[in-house]
């Protein structure tokens, strides 16, 4: 009885971590191409796809957004979604853009794990030089929830949500060690 109840449980933690992994309702999983169809299907264009990402322009949210779908070199199985909003031209636009998402993401996946906002020496929020700030990595607000989404401020004044399959990642990992070992 005690081993159905731990596989019971077990198989919902794995099913709520996996639940979300997804943007407009594409999972972060599957064959590249496949993935490319559905993202074009509602309206993106794909710009480039080499080096194992492909990026694509479209809509979500009625914001014109960049996004980046990560696969593995030998499978083309997708691992991850970097999804850029518009770029800021004012601090006070960039961090209400980065609230005003981080409370949404924090309505559906719960509080994260870590955040950090903060400014390094000798930037201080308040100086007239924020965005100076940002664009020198001197800028940090970001927040992840376990390893699988995560917000952050960017040098390029933009938020970027990151979403993240880690079944798919480590794939990454172990064929991009085996295309190394192979190679060298």
């Amino acid at each position: 009885m005690k081993n159905i109840k731990l596989t019971i449980v077990l198989l919902i933690l794995t099913t709520t971590s996996l639940l979300g992994q997804e943007f407009l309702g594409v999972k972060v999983d599957g064959k590249k191409d496949a993935v490319i169809a559905v993202f074009k299907s509602k309206g993106f264009i794909l710009k480039s796809d080499k080096d194992n990402s492909a990026v694509l322009n479209g809509t979500a949210g009625g914001k014109k957004v960049e996004l980046f779908i990560h696969y593995t070199p030998i499978s083309k199985l997708v691992w991850g979604f970097l999804v850029f909003l518009p770029e800021k031209t004012s601090w006070y636009s960039l961090k209400a853009e980065y609230q005003e998402y981080l409370e949404l993401l924090t309505e559906k996946y719960g509080e994260p794990k870590d955040k950090y906002n903060f400014f390094s020496t000798p930037y201080d929020e308040g100086d007239g030089y924020e965005l100076q700030a940002v664009e020198l990595e001197k800028c940090s607000y970001s927040a992840f929830w376990e390893k699988y989404y995560s917000i952050k401020i960017t040098k390029w004044k933009q938020v970027k949500i990151a979403y993240e399959n880690e079944i798919n990642s480590m794939l990454d990992d172990k064929e991009t060690k085996q295309i190394n070992k192979n190679a060298f």
